[in-house]
């Protein structure tokens, strides 16, 4: 979006523009103003707890306050509610745990009678808000909530911005919550002047507080009489891929009057593919990604899309036999890393010696002889000295800012701790502690004349953390990450204004990276929005196949695009479907989503049975490939029962005729049926497409009766000889142990139970080329 600004009008007016997301925008307000905000707690040297930060902070308040077991605290669960409860209201700020209760209960119904909410929390909630007070910190959530709250109680601050920012122009309006809501409206009612862009049909983030009702009824409630521009023109897929997309979202009970017409002219564009299991699902698209890369389509123009994060190991383990280039996308890795959490964590501190959980992974990385014991014994003495603003100190102000002196007591240089006695400790521990204590002192005193690169390279040499990590496994690997975020700090881009709040008073001047407070300030605010934001994995440029959730994959397109898992009860999902309505309506459009990531293929892929989480299941077909056979080839056949029954005599029969004769007249690559025409690549007959490939692949029909599968696949003549060859192998191997493990029990005598049948299914029928 920056880049663009730049392209479009010139860098002097892009740098008086303020660009940025949600959260970064609201950071840099805070920054500058949240002491503003009247008994808030926080300085402008507030720290931005991540994800990993706030589910330690949660577990040491389960365990230390509430005395559960350490080994099973969910730290997660319960940071999932406390944001599912900040996202439900218009801010937080002041509001205490048991009004919070009711809006977690608002947002979800289902948690109304859970015992832990009912019970414990209210009190986790008002624990946690403590602890991040007392850290001088806030997370995520935190930003956009106290940014209202300023807008809202500060008339100054709201009039400022108000005159700073007369346009206001927001992207995927669809995706934002209610907070992100207020903080526009906060910002653009006076005058009225917003420009927002987003689909109703594409809004799926609802589980992480996105609220649809923004785009369908409240922004036309609060800006009333705004002119509304119809898109209808998709100049990114072909037309069939289209009148799919249109097929599926056409299910929604709420969707949008927006009618997509295609520029692309449609073809053999969809493939409904049926495989047997998860596993021959992931070979065939590691087999046709492999093709199309061979056909001239880049590997990274080729997307695998599923519905749950543990779709994806059968995935990876095929593209690895296939020898595919692959990258899994959808994560934070290089800023999770342990080695670049805990290299932040020594500039967190030295901003801002209040935040405990950096304090934490810190204060004995590398290993100073400050165990956990010796930690207890620190925080216990901390604890016991006067509090500060209702609470007990934070340990990290009261090492480093040296607060267990008495003000008017005369404090020497070198008086870095009070005696081993006083503080409860033994004698090594104590000098460890203030070894430790002096390094930080050295630290700050760097700090103040460095880059933020600068100050990451004089942690590095004053705590020996290159010989560290050296010594670990991957330990060259782990410093190639080190130095990696030194090259990221040292650049002007690390500390630039781009987002700043305010115009640059020389716009064309060169960039130099800011030094001292700011400099860091600055830095450790981007690295905890980057920690923080749903981002992509480093390696997502790479020239690979992209394997990703459909959730990820909003906003991307490809030219070749995989679904898997086209199976009722995973797409939707089964919970989603017992959820009501609006929830439904969400799997609708994720779906929607998916389709329309692809330019030119379409490939919707199902297996017969599926083993997830140990169990194995026999799925129907998603429903939503029927809405497709229906729009794309006609006079679809009704719903298989759940039990295949052969469809190959009488009506079902017919039927199959029927969408053969349709897939000649739309030369659509879709089929859906058990006549003999849609066996495709394994099976007898194919229609040949236009490329020279057999027909389409197998769909979602009715299929074989289970006993009579064998007969049927020796029956069949087999048009893929490797595919063939893979199947007999393993066969055979599961036949050899099941005999192994026969043999081993008629021996043993532990076991009267035969030896099991090589696994059977349902025939495999190729998919289209």
């Amino acid at each position: 979006m920056k880049e663009r600004l730049v392209a479009n009008v010139g860098v002097e007016n892009a740098k008086a523009i303020t660009a940025g997301t949600f959260h970064s925008v609201a950071a840099r307000m805070l920054r500058k103003d949240v002491h503003a905000l009247e008994n808030y707690g926080r300085g402008n040297d507030f720290v931005i707890y991540d994800e990993t930060d706030t589910k330690a902070l949660l577990r040491k308040i389960l365990v230390e306050k509430f005395k559960e077991e350490k080994k099973k605290v969910d730290a997660g669960m319960v940071k999932g509610r406390i944001s599912a409860a900040k996202s439900a209201v218009d801010h937080c700020v002041g509001v205490p745990g048991s009004r919070m209760v009711r809006a977690l209960v608002d947002a979800r119904p289902n948690l109304k009678f859970d015992p832990g909410v009912k019970n414990h929390f209210a009190a986790v909630y008002d624990e946690y808000e403590a602890n991040l007070r007392a850290s001088n910190a806030l997370d995520f959530d935190d930003l956009l909530s106290a940014t209202v709250a300023l807008l809202k109680s500060s008339g100054p601050v709201r009039q400022h911005y108000q005159q700073r920012w007369r346009h206001v122009l927001v992207d995927e309006f669809q995706d934002t919550s209610l907070s992100q809501y207020e903080l526009i409206r906060e910002l653009a009612l006076p005058r009225g002047q917003v420009f927002v862009v987003g689909d109703v049909d594409q809004a799926i983030y609802s589980w992480r507080g996105a609220e649809v009702a923004n785009i369908r009824t409240k922004f036309d409630d609060d800006f009333f009489g705004a002119d509304t521009v119809m898109l209808t023109k998709n100049y990114r897929s072909t037309a069939t891929i289209v009148k799919a997309a249109r097929a599926v979202i056409g299910e929604s009970l709420s969707r949008s009057p927006l009618e997509l017409d295609a520029v692309q002219p449609g073809g053999k564009d969809v493939a409904v593919v049926a495989t047997e299991d998860e596993v021959e699902e992931a070979e065939f698209a590691a087999r046709e990604a492999a093709r199309a890369a061979r056909d001239g389509v880049p590997l990274k123009e080729i997307a695998v899309l599923y519905r749950t994060h543990h779709q994806s190991r059968p995935l990876e383990e095929a593209f690895v036999r296939a020898g595919v280039p692959h990258v899994v996308i959808g994560d934070t890795a290089f800023y999770t890393r342990k080695e670049i959490k805990d290299a932040v964590a020594y500039l967190r501190v030295l901003l801002n010696p209040r935040d405990s959980v950096s304090l934490a992974r810190i204060i004995n990385t590398p290993p100073r002889k400050i165990g956990p014991g010796t930690l207890e014994k620190l925080t216990t003495w901390s604890d016991s000295l006067p509090w500060d603003d209702g609470m007990p100190q934070p340990l990290g102000a009261a090492l480093l800012r040296r607060t267990w002196a008495n003000p008017d007591q005369g404090l020497e240089e070198d008086d870095v701790l009070p005696s081993a006695k006083e503080m409860g400790l033994g004698a090594a521990a104590h000098k460890s502690v203030s070894n430790f204590c002096r390094l930080m002192r050295d630290l700050e005193v760097v700090m103040e004349g460095s880059t933020p690169g600068e100050l990451i390279e004089a942690v590095v040499k004053s705590t020996g953390f290159k010989e560290y990590l050296i010594d670990q496994e991957n330990g060259d690997e782990r410093w190639g990450f080190i130095k990696e975020l030194i090259s990221i700090a040292n650049e002007p881009s690390a500390t630039d204004g781009m987002d700043s709040l305010e115009p640059e008073d020389d716009a064309t001047a060169p960039a130099t990276p800011a030094t001292g407070e700011k400099g860091l300030m600055d830095f450790l605010e981007g690295v905890a929005l980057l920690m923080s934001a749903e981002t992509r994995s480093e390696d997502a440029q790479a020239d690979a196949v992209k394997l990703m959730t459909m959730h990820v994959a909003k906003g991307l397109e490809f030219d070749t695009v995989f679904i898997t898992g086209c199976e009722d009860k995973l797409i939707p999902m089964e919970s989603f479907q017992k959820d009501g309505r609006e929830e439904m309506d969400e799997e609708v459009r994720l779906f929607y989503v998916g389709i329309t990531r692809a330019k030119r293929k379409l490939f919707l892929c199902r297996s017969a049975k599926r083993t997830r989480f140990g169990l194995t299941t026999y799925p129907d077909p998603s429903p939503f490939l029927a809405v497709i056979r229906d729009a794309l080839v006609g006079g679809g056949a009704a719903k298989p029962p759940a039990i295949p029954v052969p469809t190959d005599v009488g009506e079902g029969a017919g039927k199959s005729e029927r969408l053969a004769a349709h897939l000649a007249a739309n030369g659509v690559r879709a089929a859906i049926g058990s006549h003999e025409t849609f066996r495709g690549g394994r099976g007898v007959g194919g229609a040949r497409g236009a490329n020279g490939g057999r027909g389409a692949g197998r769909g979602g029909g009715g299929g074989a009766r289970r006993d009579d599968l064998p007969a049927r696949r020796e029956a069949a003549e087999p048009a893929d000889p490797e595919a063939t060859k893979r199947r007999a192998a393993r066969r055979a191997a599961a036949s050899a142990r099941a005999a192994a493990k026969g043999a081993a029990a008629a021996k043993g005598g532990a076991s009267s139970a035969p030896p099991r049948a090589a696994p059977r299914g349902r025939p495999r029928r190729g998919p289209s080329e």
